[in-house]
């Protein structure tokens, strides 16, 4: 009864009644929720299995909750996947869908689609967008908003003995990676995945992101004793996850598993909050969209009436919410891409609209100033000395892609070719056609003149800009190579 009852809710946008202000104002049992957003992070911290990583404070956090180990971003750059978060709403759905957009070309949001923090405000919750450190206030939206539109911005400000939504922006795992002088990694020991050459430069590229998760750890360390010391931790919900995977090659920006799948840690140091919300297990296997936070946060705030393309799922919390996730990747910079992705069950299908370059050539000037792999591939490559998967990212990409998650979780065997998964092939073919029907993937039109001519405009100044970076970055690379060799 209690899904019918959703469902019915969400046939129509604010078709059920809200609470008013005053009454959840005097509701003491309403929690406080705060999200802890990190950037760039796959689920490369300690309690998702990595030992290569020292994450004291989200294992603690994770301990005091659960690890949801199947969440995934709705795109794999930062502004079309926070779009999403904030509104509930596909990146795509609503024309917001391209990394990023000038100020005056951003769209207006569609009638009935708000920021989740200005509902959290219309439905009498106070508001944070924390710029106290390590907090930097990051929006990146992709449509027009006020900046200003929330009530707080410090910890010290916030009423305690009111309820309250915070959101605390952190800029790590983001490049340039933060060092950790105390408890380096070393580079030797750092296990790469197979599309990359197990090489110096690959190493160390990679042991610097794991420093930068440990930074993170200790910022998380700071979020969590500042809530202390402004008692906000009692009736509290913390989320912890990123906004899309890991800054490299073939992650970011890409429909790959490195690119979507996000950690994701929902906590509580309040027993009561705890055996209330989080104690029917450790781990939840569950496939879940990050869409889903937004749709969850508003359900324990008690405004589950809002039409949201996402669905609660501490409500129903032994019970499959969604059978896919999805997502999709369009201009990123200079880059046109435009592809969209399904996951079902061990299946994953990735549709590459444009797929007449190879990974490796849809790097950005900013990747190319920035990623010492992209030039290590290309030195390489000159030189004979990649394999056969490690070649696949210097290779044009396929139109289709079709992988075996259980079987092959790096997605190095593309099965779309295999006449034997023609049927599931077609299968996943419908899933996503099927979906971006249903949202109006607003993505499979075409682009304005003037959108082509921002993004353009976008692209010859960025070479003019990284240019002489990228020259630097390319002599390190190769002279650590010829190092190497000698």
């Amino acid at each position: 009864m209690k899904n019918m009852l959703y469902t019915l809710c969400l046939l129509a946008t604010f078709g059920c009644s809200q609470q008013s202000k005053e009454s959840v104002e005097s509701n003491l049992f309403a929690p406080n929720i705060i999200w802890i957003i990190a950037e760039d992070l796959s689920p490369d911290i300690g309690c998702y299995g990595n030992s290569q990583v020292k994450t004291t404070t989200l294992d603690d956090l994770a301990n005091h909750g659960i690890r949801y180990m199947n969440a995934y971003a709705t795109g794999a750059a930062c502004s079309p996947s926070r779009t999403a978060l904030a509104t509930g709403y596909y990146q795509n759905a609503i024309g917001a869908h391209h990394m990023r957009y000038p100020d005056h070309l951003k769209p207006d949001l569609e009638h009935g689609v708000l920021p989740i923090h200005t509902l959290l405000e219309n439905h009498g919750y106070q508001t944070a967008n924390i710029r106290s450190y390590p907090g930097n206030g990051k929006t990146d939206w992709l449509f027009k908003y006020d900046t200003d539109t929330y009530e707080h911005q410090h910890w010290d400000s916030i009423d305690n003995e009111k309820p309250f939504f915070a959101r605390i922006c952190l800029g790590l795992t983001h490049r340039g990676f933060a060092r950790d002088t105390i408890s380096p990694v070393n580079p030797d020991e750092v296990k790469l995945p197979p599309y990359y050459p197990d090489h110096p430069v690959s190493k160390k590229d990679w042991a610097y992101y794991f420093e930068s998760i440990q930074v993170l750890d200790k910022q998380v360390a700071r979020i969590i004793k500042d809530l202390e010391k402004n008692n906000l931790l009692e009736n509290a919900i913390i989320f912890f996850f990123s906004d899309h995977g890991r800054p490299m090659t073939r992650a970011k920006n890409y429909l790959y598993e490195s690119g979507l799948k996000v950690p994701l840690i929902i906590s509580s140091y309040d027993p009561a909050i705890k055996r209330k919300y989080l104690s029917y297990k450790d781990t939840d296997e569950r496939l879940l969209s990050l869409i889903d936070v937004n749709a969850t946060t508003l359900a324990l705030a008690g405004l589950s009436s809002y039409n949201s393309q996402g669905i609660p799922f501490l409500d129903e919390p032994l019970v499959e919410i969604r059978n896919q996730v999805f997502g999709a990747a369009d201009r990123t910079g200079e880059t046109f891409f435009k592809s969209r992705s399904v996951r079902s069950g061990d299946l994953k299908y990735i549709r590459n609209y444009h797929h007449d370059f190879s990974v490796n050539e849809t790097a950005t000037a900013y990747r190319k100033a920035n990623h010492p792999i992209y030039h290590l591939l290309n030195i390489l490559k000159d030189r004979g000395e990649l394999d056969a998967y490690q070649s696949r990212l210097l290779q044009p990409m396929d139109p289709e892609e079709l992988y075996d998650l259980k079987n092959d979780p790096y997605e190095l065997n593309n099965l779309a070719t295999q006449s034997e998964w023609t049927e599931k092939l077609e299968s996943m073919r419908v899933l996503l056609d099927h979906w971006m029907e249903q949202i109006d993937d607003k993505g499979t039109e075409e682009d304005p003149p003037e959108i082509v001519a921002a993004f353009e405009s976008y692209g010859i100044n960025s070479i003019k800009q990284h240019k002489k970076a990228i020259e630097r970055l390319e002599r390190a690379v190769k002279a650590e190579v010829e190092k190497q060799v000698k």
